[in-house]
């Protein structure tokens, strides 16, 4: 085998590496259920489930406790919670990166 002959079978082993992976890549979706979690991608596919989402802290349920609320003294002690940001609900659609190979995506945010 000649030496160009080796470089096209390389290069021809390479192609075919490359193209059977599956890399990053974007992709949107609709959440479907929140519990358990699921999200459907484009009319193609079918839904993922949780285990197969990685979820950013953008679009994670965040509430905080409070206390001494404005306005409150003494033994009169105002506690309470606070949502800083709402978690995913039905119908909404976020954006979310493939991870390489395909089998999870991150979910980085939601769409407006």
């Amino acid at each position: 085998m000649s030496d160009m002959e080796l470089v096209g079978v390389i290069q021809q082993i390479v192609q075919n590496t490359v193209q059977t992976m599956k890399m990053a890549d974007k992709a949107t979706g609709t959440v479907e259920s929140v519990s358990p979690l699921r999200i459907k991608m484009d009319a193609s596919m079918q839904s993922v489930p949780a285990a197969g989402l990685l979820l950013t802290d953008t679009v994670k349920e965040r509430i905080v406790p409070v206390e001494n609320c404005q306005g409150c003294t003494g033994a009169d002690r105002c506690t309470g919670r606070v949502t800083i940001r709402e978690g995913l609900k039905v119908g909404e659609k976020v954006l979310m990166v493939r991870v390489q190979g395909g089998n999870q995506y991150i979910v980085l945010s939601r769409i407006t």
